[in-house]
């Protein structure tokens, strides 16, 4: 998913949907779910080690939700990645990846099949 959402540049940024850094997390969900991923005391959303780690927490937590919400196992991956760009209430109403992120998810899922090569 970090390839996917920066290509893995540290200080990658999109002003207009205010997403910021290497995992291109917004100020305010960030704050919601941060982890001071290098222990240095502090948590950044342009520190990679906070950042990642601050998504691999978000990430779980979105994999938990859709189980409970009776969301297909199989679909776990790309409704994550679709969670991710969204919310988990988007992808639970919609059942699925909704049409505005398919993109984005085709290219987390060709990444995903790049690595379990």
């Amino acid at each position: 998913m970090v390839k996917a959402e920066s290509g893995f540049d540290a200080t990658a940024s999109r002003p207009q949907s205010e997403e910021y850094g290497i995992a291109m997390w917004t100020p305010s969900v960030f704050r919601a779910w941060a982890v001071d991923g290098d222990g240095d005391g502090d948590k950044d959303l342009m520190s990679p080690p906070d950042a990642i780690s601050t998504m691999s927490l978000y990430v779980c937590w979105l994999d938990q939700r859709f189980k409970q919400a009776g969301l297909p196992k199989n679909d776990l991956p790309a409704l994550v990645a679709a969670g991710y760009r969204t919310s988990d209430r988007t992808v639970i109403e919609e059942r699925g990846v909704p049409e505005r992120v398919r993109p984005h998810v085709n290219t987390v899922m060709r990444y995903l099949a790049e690595y379990e090569r």
